[in-house]
């Protein structure tokens, strides 16, 4: 992934590439503002972005404090204004039946952005995303105690991603290079000590409330495009069982769900298995229409 760029998505610069030609497609990677021992960014898709680029328009960004991107002012850490940041790149890209993407909590994040507005979105790829399971995950509890003392570091970085894979053989030199320097920035910095500040008394309960909302619209039957959800069979984290529980919830009120389980796969299952998913993700929106379910 070369040559980013930068936008102005409501105040916030937001970084941000872009390429190929055909029908949009955005990706959005996982992860949270203020984590220094797992900084997650646009990046992430490099494995796979020389494949979708060949079928798709595809943009990849920065979410909201990750990466390159602003961080929020304060009192503005929130689940909202992470998916507010999101949709406002939709509108000043101009994006119009949209293929989202979205791994981990970026899965989340793409599920509540297409149930708000579906006239925009053609298609819903969710990956590993335990946030978006109705299944309760202790992973990254027990994984935090254990966590080098130097999170920054990239030993520390890399020890991370191995805990979540399934293989190591993704862990590229290019990937590294980029995550360590984003762990070592001050922005980084200032998230990370901002959100230690709010995290459980704040940011958690609010992402409940807004998970809890989401998933009975879900129930609910209100999530009416295409929709597949991509898992790892070996993820220690968003565990298969809860992907399962995600396929279950949605294919009672949708029949247009299909689930694709990659074994020998941990979280990142998209990095391990990158032309394979590649070819997976595209061949379900060649097969899928944009006709409400």
């Amino acid at each position: 992934m070369t040559s980013e760029q930068f936008i102005d998505v409501n105040g916030i610069r937001t970084r941000f590439f872009e390429a190929g030609s055909g029908e949009p497609m955005l990706l959005l990677h996982g992860g949270n503002f203020g984590e220094q021992d797992n900084v997650d960014c646009a990046n992430n898709w490099d494995l796979n972005w020389p494949v979708f680029a060949k079928s798709f328009h595809v943009y990849a960004i920065d979410r909201l404090g990750q990466g390159y991107t602003d961080n929020p002012k304060p009192g503005q850490y929130t689940i909202e204004n992470i998916v507010a940041h999101i949709r406002g790149f939709i509108e000043v890209v101009g994006l119009r039946d949209v293929h989202l993407v979205g791994h981990s909590r970026g899965g989340y994040m793409a599920t509540r952005v297409t149930m708000e507005d579906q006239s925009r979105i053609a298609s819903l790829t969710i990956v590993d995303s335990s946030t978006t399971s109705p299944r309760v995950n202790t992973f990254r509890e027990r994984l935090r105690a254990n966590a080098r003392s130097d999170k920054r570091s990239r030993e520390s970085l890399a020890w991370i991603i191995e805990q979540f894979s399934y293989s190591p053989v993704h862990i590229t030199k290019e990937w590294m290079d980029v995550r360590e320097a984003i762990a070592k920035t001050p922005k980084n910095d200032e998230a990370a000590t901002h959100v230690a500040k709010i995290y459980d008394s704040e940011f958690l309960p609010g992402l409940q409330r807004h998970k809890d909302d989401t998933l009975a619209w879900i129930q609910a039957g209100n999530l009416r495009v295409p929709t597949l959800i991509v898992w790892g069979r070996n993820d220690p984290s968003a565990v298969l069982d809860g992907g399962l529980d995600l396929f279950n919830l949605i294919s009672e009120a949708s029949s247009e769900v299909q689930m694709h389980i990659f074994n020998q796969a941990g979280h990142y299952c998209y990095r391990e298995h990158p032309v394979a998913f590649a070819d997976v993700v595209t061949a379900f929106i060649h097969s899928s229409s944009k006709v409400g379910i």
